[in-house]
């Protein structure tokens, strides 16, 4: 079968194409024929050698990944051939043709859920998360998303907006805010020209903003302080722009009268709690089997121009989800 296998870290060009023995599903494995393979962030993560999960080189990278069971295991007795599933792991692997992975680690599909859709649901779970697991108790009537552009932004849009929050979008160009305002967003807010905490504040009339949501961080972290409202959050699902340049503690002391909530959120944390994982995929699901969301798809690109997906990624061009065909 054809793979995408990186042997170094390093840019979209240690991608390679190539033709690997087709796995047999062992033990507890289903063989999956993938229908569509989801491109995101964590695939750079993987490709640049700062993903703290990823197995020894030479390596498969590729996280997630929607089709059917084309054969089963010894063993395995809940899963049927010919079923649509979503396969969704940390490890990697997915960049392929097919995947043998643990019965545990696929989920089953609605027959209604199509499944260049379901390639998104992983996006969406993490949304879900954030909004309701990472924020548990907050009921925010308000969110502020950064990078609102992206496959988790324009979900976390679409979710709060379901929700009933106010929805602020912040996005790096005229471009990307428009696409946040399809999506559902409210308001939205430029970073590259307008000042972010300013424009929150005069949008929530100077109360601020109950939720933040920040995969960035970056020097200017701290600034969310400023636009939190009494008794807000603030989430770090990623730093992608590095860490901030004043004493956190130190900030959130200054803004005591508020008191501000900062909170660094992963989907690892539900890796020893089947039960949260599992309501958080129920959850999810429902809502794609009731076409209450609808994932923007950028670009279906073949296998075969993975490196060209990630040069997009790297570019910051993709607004939506990006998919690779088999």
């Amino acid at each position: 079968m054809k793979a995408i296998q990186i042997a170094a870290s390093g840019g979209p060009e240690v991608l390679e194409y190539v033709e690997v023995a087709t796995p047999a599903p062992g033990e507890g494995e289903v063989l999956v024929r993938a229908h569509a393979i989801g491109v995101g962030k964590p695939d750079v993560l993987f490709r640049t050698g700062v993903y703290r999960w990823r197995p020894p080189l030479p390596a498969i990278p590729g996280a997630e990944m929607s089709g059917t069971i084309e054969a089963l295991g010894r063993g395995v007795t809940q899963l049927r051939a010919g079923q649509k599933v979503l396969v969704y792991r940390f490890a990697g692997g997915c960049y392929a043709d097919k995947i043998a992975v643990p019965a545990s680690e696929v989920t089953v599909l609605p027959e209604a859920i199509d499944l260049d859709d379901a390639i998104s649901i992983p996006n969406f779970q993490v949304a879900w998360a954030l909004l309701n697991e990472a924020a548990r108790g907050l009921s925010p009537k308000s969110v502020y998303v950064n990078g609102a552009a992206g496959g988790i932004g324009s979900a976390v849009i679409q979710l709060g907006k379901l929700a009933g929050m106010t929805v602020i979008a912040g996005a790096s160009s005229d471009e990307k805010c428009a696409f946040a305002a399809a999506q559902g967003a409210h308001h939205t807010i430029n970073y590259s020209k307008e000042n972010t905490a300013e424009r929150a504040l005069a949008i929530t009339q100077d109360r601020g903003v109950d939720l933040i949501l920040d995969h960035i961080v970056g020097p200017d972290f701290t600034d969310n302080l400023k636009m939190l409202a009494p008794m807000g959050l603030i989430v770090s699902f990623n730093a992608l722009g590095g860490f901030p340049d004043k004493d956190l503690f130190k900030e959130m002391r200054a803004h005591l009268p508020k008191s501000p909530g900062v909170r660094c959120f992963t989907m690892h944390s539900f890796d020893r709690d089947p039960d949260a994982r599992s309501r958080v995929s129920k959850a999810t699901i429902a809502l794609f089997e009731a076409c209450q969301v609808k994932p923007p798809v950028f670009a279906r690109l073949q296998l075969s121009e993975a490196a060209r997906a990630h040069e997009l990624l790297d570019a910051r061009q993709v607004l939506g989800k990006l998919i690779l065909r088999p």
